[in-house]
């Protein structure tokens, strides 16, 4: 079988091009960058990475296909890998130094969303307006705290000089337990999305990656671009 992948030019087309293929699934996408990214596994394995063809199909840009991104698959919060079309305002404002208002998140990596989708093409699933987010809410406070350590912790780095405030006694910002009555947010209804994955892995909807996880990796790829 082969997936194409339309509009594949933001870090959650990349990353779902990257583990269709680690999955030993044949791939159609036209960008040279995923060949580029992919050249040690194209070279040592079965695998075809190919410009043209037909296939099960995901569209990034709005284009007809199986799949549509955002249409068909709704995704809330996402993490980036890097400042593309993903990456919620409030962030972007984190990152010119103003504070704005926002509101309680509930935050998904990046990779998460890609090894579920991954496994949603290969079964050849289409979907119909399903929902994907992450499961734990995080306020709008412990978000921003999470984010400054993360962003002065890795300045320091760069400088070498770090301050023993950004290096010792950082909790995980919003650890503590919060009843179910006190959720803040709506979170979109994940349920459809679990029973899918369910019969697709056994696992369900169950994202891995951690949000510091995610935001560091989302920090080096925006410090990698500076």
């Amino acid at each position: 079988m082969a997936v194409l992948i339309v509009g594949a030019t933001c870090s959650l087309g990349e990353s779902v091009v990257d583990k269709l293929l680690s999955m030993d699934i044949n791939v159609i996408a036209e960008e040279e960058s995923h060949r580029e990214r992919n050249l040690t596994l194209l070279e040592y394995s079965d695998v075809s990475l190919n410009t043209s063809g037909s296939g099960f199909s995901i569209s990034f840009d709005g284009s007809d296909a199986d799949i549509v991104i955002g249409k068909d698959l709704i995704i809330h919060d996402i993490l980036p890998t890097r400042d593309d079309r993903w990456l919620v305002p409030e962030i972007r404002n984190w990152l010119a130094g103003s504070i704005a208002e926002t509101k309680p998140r509930f935050w998904l990596s990046v990779i998460d969303a890609a090894n579920a989708i991954s496994h949603i093409a290969k079964a050849e699933l289409k979907l119909d307006g399903i929902h994907m987010c992450g499961r734990r809410e995080w306020s709008a406070i412990d978000s921003k705290a999470e984010f400054d350590m993360l962003w002065q912790r890795t300045n320091q780095g760069i400088t070498g000089k770090f301050t023993a405030e950004t290096l010792f006694g950082h909790e995980i910002a919003g650890m503590e337990a919060k009843p179910i009555t006190h959720i803040d947010a709506q979170r979109p209804d994940l349920d459809p999305l679990h029973e899918i994955l369910l019969q697709l892995t056994g696992d369900g909807w169950r994202p891995l990656i951690t949000f510091r996880t995610a935001l560091m990796t989302l920090i080096a790829g925006i410090m990698d671009v500076d």
